[in-house]
């Protein structure tokens, strides 16, 4: 919302004007009157990761509510990247694309970023679309901030620094003699400029003094544990950057610290908020909170008019002085000695230590009453000797009189005594939070502390008796009232503790927890009582709402799958003991192509969209019908008899109810959901049978064409029983060594001559018969069995090649396939050069190839175990480039030697145009990049000739060999040396003369590994 309405409820819910000003302020603003509200500001928000990711909440955090504070004027718009999860530049291109379509040019007035990500994103969008428009940025480390904003004009920012002399500062005072300071980093750019902060202490002379600074070496884990655990006692670690040992284990940063921080002898410091109770002792922390408040005051100032002539960055520590309580504790510190600290986590909690002066009055007051208890009871002792004496003689008056003159002053004494002691109890009850009382049984008379007007509105002498106050107890709550008295009165319970809702003034209810205990006189009855009430409405009422998120959803209000998983199972039994076999079945339903509308127009579409859908299920299925969303786009109907049309019917209702457009933002979405039907009891006779089924049926619809509507049946399960035979005969054919290798030679554009094989794993079953390798190898990777069957495919292909040169075929290159999962495995550099000493392959002859799927969710552990397999010698080639996610940073950051383009590359590569351009263009950045292209799946002479004049190096396919046996490689190198391409040199072009036959070879070239 923008406009004046915004404005001034901004006014009034921050600022104290009196009413008579807000007034006069509300007329001068009028349109009438001339005079104009400041207009609002539009403040682009951008984060480069996703929301429920600590760092950018607290960024977010910090920046909204100073923004909020500071420019009340500023209208913050977020959106989100999800970068780190998603890095995907097509996604960004989508966003790009909402942006401009929601923000036409001239509406932003300033860009906040934080993080990469956000920052080279907003600044395409300045240059794009906005200009020169403020932009702000943060949480991004100086170099990188000075790189990506050289050149850049209205751009400031907060640089993401960590506070390593404040640090230090904390680890000796809470040390004096600590003298030797461990840093514990890695080899990471980040890592090593811990060192140079380091350095920038020492020549400030901020190094603490007497303290001498090493540095831990690179080791495994376990080797870095045991380095830790015999550290001097008069030493400290400061924890910079450390995810991967010098083995290549990778470990994320919380999960490391703590594995390391229980084998150290002595603290860890750190210098990141985030790693505050996984094991450091504190330190001064890189706040994200704090981080985001310092860009949020840059916008504010440049929101309000302030000028951007300053440095490109700003170096401001957002950092919080913080200590973890039990790990001070642990290595002898004390944590006061660091006071004071903006947090200090996991501190026990102390009943002393946090209701100390509560405990001390309630003392003072016990003994006060002993001490009045005791007095009394002398001054009646000595009154009785006084009586008694009066009485054995007369002659005695005189210093009777005297005597008792003396006990009347004493019993005054002790009258003022009990006043003031009395004095004292009513202080104490009316300072507590509680409802103090006191009960004489045998007289019926109670006495209430002053909060029964505060909390229940009523006037305590109302409510003097006990039979008074149990009228204003909530009938039906009486009975264990009165029941838990009862009980303690006869000696049953040893104290009177029970809940119970009591009636306001008003008429409403406040529920109360009700503590007392009784006095007994000597034949065992009750005399007096006294106890508290505590309000425990808010709590109450806090425990009705968490009931109420355990069972249902928080988005539409629809019952969550516990709920439905309840209420079918209560619908089920009560079928079973009513032995009526009716109609109960669910109906799943799924929205179609949800993903791309939350992707494409954010979350916030999404959720309105998931809640406009629920309405329009809830009228479409009838009412009283019972609907769940048990997570996601996905909805279930429970139908059963009685409720109004068979379950076909209610689906096809459901069907209609999503003809008309969803409007949401401004946007018409086109719905559809496909629907699964699984009845009970035919189709299961529990709810996660009846569930899964449903479920089943539901993708059998999607699969038909989506916005379908599927009953279950019992085929649909086929494809689960037809992969689990599969996974068996998988296993026994490699028990009975039933796989074979065939091999399709790759030869040189240049000159025809074969320059290598790639090795193409075979299985043809003796039930299944010929079984491709789409089927059988994601069936392997899912099971393990990739691993051993991986390592006999690489090694039988190196022997093959040992064995091709000794036949005299040359130095060939053999290429074998690697699955992601065999490149997961922490051994697998090891294993590969073992099968090369094994087999006496030179490693530049082998050549292993991987897809850019195998490179996602695992960039930096892949890119160090390729470098260490090319720095022995092996090449790697990148295989299917095209038909991932073909990221040209692949073809830089990759320690590659090959690229591998996709047959849908090479298909049309002779008889159009923008293929052949494409093409040309991809070999011509590879060799730019010193990298060698193999085209897959060429089976025409036309093909061969267009890649050659290209510049491709190596081609494969039908048009040479389909992939062949070992034994009949020797024949085919023999007919190919006769049949081979000739290259004679024509006007400066080499062309290739190509043979007329094989022109018209079968398709499917590129065969799966």
């Amino acid at each position: 919302m923008t406009g004046r309405p915004v404005i001034w409820s901004a006014i009034w819910m921050r600022s104290r004007v009196p009413l008579l000003a807000l007034l006069v302020l509300a007329i001068l603003s009028m349109p009438a009157g001339g005079r104009a509200t400041p207009p609002s500001r539009t403040v682009l928000i951008l984060h480069s990761y996703h929301q429920g990711y600590e760092w950018t909440d607290g960024q977010a955090s910090g920046i909204s509510v100073t923004l909020a504070a500071a420019a009340p004027n500023a209208l913050a718009i977020p959106y989100y990247l999800d970068w780190k999860r998603f890095p995907d530049p097509s996604g960004i291109e989508r966003l790009r694309a909402l942006i401009a379509y929601r923000h036409p040019k001239g509406t932003v007035d300033a860009i906040v970023s934080t993080d990469d990500a956000a920052l080279s994103f907003a600044l395409e969008l300045r240059r794009e679309i906005y200009g020169p428009v403020p932009l702000v940025h943060g949480g991004v480390l100086p170099i990188s901030a000075r790189r990506l904003t050289e050149g850049e004009v209205n751009v400031v920012g907060v640089d993401e620094t960590k506070d390593v002399d404040g640090t230090l500062r904390m680890a000796v005072a809470v040390n004096p003699r600590l003298r030797h300071l461990f840093i514990l980093r890695d080899h990471t750019e980040t890592g090593i400029g811990l060192d140079a902060e380091i350095d920038a202490l020492l020549a400030d002379g901020r190094f603490p003094a007497g303290v001498e600074r090493q540095i831990l070496p690179d080791l495994p884990f376990a080797r870095l544990e045991e380095r830790l655990a015999a550290l001097p006692p008069d030493s400290a670690v400061l924890l910079g950057t450390y995810a991967t040992d010098s083995e290549g284990m990778v470990l994320p940063p919380e999960q490391f610290l703590e594995l390391m921080s229980r084998k150290s002898s002595v603290p860890i410091y750190g210098l990141q908020e985030n790693l505050l109770g996984h094991g450091i002792a504190g330190g001064s922390l890189l706040s994200a909170q704090e981080h985001g408040r310092a860009v949020g005051g840059l916008a504010a100032a440049l929101v309000n008019g302030a000028p951007t002539a300053r440095p490109s960055a700003e170096t401001r520590q957002s950092v919080i002085r913080a200590a973890d309580y039990r790990q001070m504790q642990r290595h002898g510190l004390d944590p006061a000695r660091l006071m004071p600290l903006d947090r200090l986590v996991n501190k026990p909690f102390s009943f002393m230590e946090t209701y100390r002066w509560l405990v001390v009055t309630v003392g003072g007051v016990l003994l006060l009453l002993f001490g009045m208890v005791l007095v009394l009871s002398f001054a009646l002792r000595e009154r009785r000797i006084a009586e008694a004496a009066l009485q054995l003689s007369n002659e005695a008056l005189s210093d009777s009189r005297r005597q008792l003159q003396a006990k009347v002053v004493e019993l005054t004494a002790s009258r003022e005594a009990l006043c003031e002691g009395e004095r004292r109890m009513r202080l104490v009850a009316e300072a507590s939070r509680d409802i103090i009382w006191t009960w004489d049984v045998v007289k019926d008379s109670r006495v209430l502390s002053g909060r029964v007007q505060e909390l229940l509105g009523i006037d305590m002498l109302g409510i003097d008796s006990w039979a008074a106050w149990f009228e204003r107890i909530h009938p039906d709550d009486r009975l264990q009232a009165q029941e838990a008295l009862s009980r303690h009165l006869s000696g049953e319970l040893p104290e009177y503790r029970t809940e119970y809702r009591v009636r306001h003034r008003d008429g409403g209810y406040l529920w109360l927890y009700a503590t007392g205990k009784a006095l007994f006189d000597g034949h065992g009855n009750p005399t007096m009582m006294g106890g508290s009430y505590t309000d425990i409405t808010a709590q109450k009422r806090q425990q009705e709402w968490l009931d109420h998120l355990a069972h249902f959803d928080s988005l539409t209000g629809l019952p969550n799958r516990l709920r439905l998983e309840q209420h079918v199972d209560r619908l089920i039994a009560d079928t079973k003991a009513s032995g009526n076999a009716g109609t109960l079945a669910l109906l799943f339903l799924d929205m179609d192509n949800f993903k791309f509308i939350n992707d494409g127009f954010g979350h916030k579409v999404g959720d309105e969209l998931l809640m406009m859908l629920g309405e329009r299920i809830r009228k479409g299925a009838g009412d009283g019908r019972f609907i769940a969303r048990p997570g996601g786009d996905e909805f279930v109907v429970v139908v059963q008899d009685g409720e109004g049309g068979d379950p076909a019917e209610v689906a096809r209702r459901l069907e209609q109810a999503m003809a008309a457009p969803f409007p949401v933002e401004g946007q018409h979405f086109f719905v559809t959901c496909s629907v699964g039907i699984a009845r009970y009891p035919w189709d299961g006779r529990c709810f996660d049978d009846l569930l899964q089924n449903a479920d089943t049926a539901m993708y059998r619809a999607k699969e038909s064409g989506r916005g379908r509507i599927c009953t279950f049946t019992a085929d649909m399960n086929r494809n689960v029983v037809e992969r689990m035979r599969l996974l068996s005969r998988v296993r026994l054919a490699f028990d009975r060594q039933a796989f074979t290798l065939h091999y399709q030679p790759q030869v040189a554009t240049a000159d025809g001559r074969v320059r290598g094989f790639e090795a193409l794993v075979r299985w043809t079953d003796a039930e299944l018969g010929p079984v491709s390798p789409d089927r059988f190898i994601p069936v392997c990777e899912d099971s393990g069995l990739i691993i051993p069957l991986g390592l006999w495919v690489l090694e039988t292909a190196c022997i093959e090649a040992v064995g091709l040169a000794c036949r005299g075929a040359g130095e060939v290159t053999m290429s074998v396939n690697m699955s992601a999962v065999q490149l997961a495995q922490h051994d697998f550099v090891p294993r590969v050069l073992e099968v090369l000493a094994r087999t006496g392959l030179p490693p530049h002859r082998l050549e292993l190839e991987i897809t850019e799927s195998q490179m996602i969710g695992s960039l930096d552990a892949a890119i160090g175990k390729l470098n260490a397999l090319r720095q022995a010698g092996i090449q790697i080639a990148l295989d299917d480039f095209g038909t991932g996610y073909s990221s040209l940073t692949y073809l830089r950051t990759l320690p590659i030697n090959t690229l591998k383009l996709d047959k849908a590359f090479i298909d049309d590569v002779h008889r159009r145009a923008d293929a052949r351009g494409l093409v040309s263009s991809i070999s011509r950045i590879a060799h730019d990049l010193n990298r060698s292209v193999v085209a897959e799946g060429v089976e025409e002479a036309g093909q061969w000739e267009v890649l050659s004049l290209m510049g491709c190096d190596l081609i494969q396919g039908y048009f040479v060999s389909r992939p062949l046996p070992a034994d009949r490689i020797d024949a085919f190198l023999a007919s190919w040396e006769d049949r081979r391409p000739r290259l004679p040199v024509v006007d400066d072009h080499v062309v290739v003369g190509m043979p007329t036959a094989g022109a018209n070879r079968p398709s499917g070239g590129r065969e799966p590994a």
